[in-house]
């Protein structure tokens, strides 16, 4: 069995890691860099005007090219960090993954071979591979620990995951990981991005309560909240709490309105009857002007949580719309910012623009998706694997996690393995 690190072994995101026995190779993810991407390009859309060459040098896609007879593409889960570059990598193998994850997948990539596998099903690579899914919670809906059971010993890839028993949206399959242990883990491929972070990461109940508190403490002036479009949960805990104050929420945003309108497909998200959902600028435009007269009586939703420059939050902020802040509206921060130098000046600068207008700012109302020190640390304890490769973060992150599983008795370089982007061991 041979694992090859192909994107995700030096930075967060580009997530591509390739599992091969004999000569069947199965790549698992394939996703873009987005800090990188918004560095070159400030709309996703935008960047298909480069080459994909030059998207491997820029680093904001995987090199695919690395693995050989790839005979399946399996994807983890529907964020642009793990399915985003299926349409610049093109795969010709079939993409697999589970139903949600699939349908942002075909959105993404239309000429693709795509295959739908529920958590109770899987799928026959070839011979020599069988693909499973494992439930567990993250940010997404449909998110899973991937189980590859092969003739050589089996493998979990679990990027990303958390813990979190009073999800709404899917709870983790605890019966099914430990069975995975108990048949036998010859490898765990594991993100790294939270290693570095003591304890236990908070519940998504915990954002409930914080939002809560907030919305009841103020009585005037315009609230404007922001958060990841595709975190379905808190976007339907938003909502819920919206309406108990009585206010009309209005949605902005292209990628609010996509992710939106694919979770009331699947019936993970239930709109209050008042809300409105507006992706076009057009649209935008004209829902932002019925608010001038009464606004306390709205409550926006809206892209621009890292304060992305084409985003409607930055866009309304430098006056691209009808819209002009006033002091004492309220901006609720429904996401921390990502710890990438880009991310971290445009949301300083958005931050200062904001204040100077008299605007109220709650920042980090929010619990990561992503799995801390103690909870990787029972996921250990559960599977029991015989090797570790750690992925998804730097080398700094991935070292911190060769640190947790030298506690729990396992040796680098002997089964506990730190690869670099176009590496390689052998098991």
């Amino acid at each position: 069995m041979k694992v090859t690190a192909v994107g995700g072994y030096r930075a967060i995101g580009r997530n591509m890691t390739g599992v091969s026995v004999g000569n069947d190779t199965v790549a698992l993810d394939n996703g873009l860099r987005l800090d990188m991407l918004q560095m070159y390009d400030s709309d996703v859309t935008d960047v298909k005007r480069l080459s994909r060459e030059d998207l491997i040098r820029l680093d904001v896609i995987p090199e695919m090219d690395r693995l050989k007879d790839v005979r399946a593409n399996v994807i983890s889960h529907g964020h642009l960090d793990h399915v985003g570059a299926l349409p610049f990598t093109r795969p010709k193998a079939p993409v697999v993954s589970t139903p949600y994850a699939i349908e942002i997948g075909r959105r993404e990539y239309r000429e693709g071979d795509f295959y739908s596998v529920d958590y109770d099903q899987h799928y026959g690579v070839s011979r020599r591979i069988d693909v499973e899914f494992i439930r567990v919670t993250h940010s997404i809906p449909d998110t899973a620990l991937v189980l590859l059971k092969t003739d050589e010993g089996n493998v979990v890839y679990a990027c990303d995951y958390k813990f979190d028993d009073s999800s709404t949206l899917g709870k983790t399959d605890y019966q099914k990981i430990r069975k995975a242990g108990k048949d036998g883990v010859r490898a765990l491929i594991v993100e790294s991005t939270r290693i570095k972070e003591a304890g236990k990461t908070p519940p998504e109940s915990v954002v409930k309560s914080m939002l809560d508190d907030i919305l009841n403490s103020i009585d005037d002036g315009l609230i404007i909240a922001t958060t990841f479009a595709s975190h379905i949960e808190r976007i339907q805990m938003i909502m819920d709490a919206v309406e108990k104050t009585g206010r009309k929420p209005l949605i902005l945003g292209h990628s609010m309105m996509n992710h939106i309108e694919l979770a009331e497909r699947f019936n993970y998200l239930d709109m209050p009857p008042s809300a409105r959902v507006y992706g076009t600028p057009k649209a935008i435009n004209h829902a932002l002007s019925e608010i001038r007269k009464n606004r306390e009586d709205y409550f926006i939703l809206a892209t621009g949580h890292q304060a992305e420059p084409e985003s409607v939050l930055v866009r309304m902020i430098e006056n691209k719309f009808r819209f002009r802040f006033e002091k004492r509206d309220s901006l609720v921060f429904c996401a921390s910012t990502i710890p990438v130098p880009l991310n971290i000046a445009n949301r300083s600068v958005l931050e200062s623009k904001l204040q100077s207008k008299g605007v109220r700012i709650f920042r980090d109302v929010h619990v990561s998706g992503h799995a801390s020190k103690e909870d990787h640390r029972r996921l250990l304890d559960m599977l029991k694997p015989e090797h570790i490769v750690p992925c998804h973060g730097s080398l700094d992150q991935r070292s911190a996690w060769a640190a947790l599983a030298s506690e729990e008795g396992y040796e680098l370089n002997k089964n506990v393995h730190l690869i670099n982007n176009g590496q390689s061991i052998t098991l």
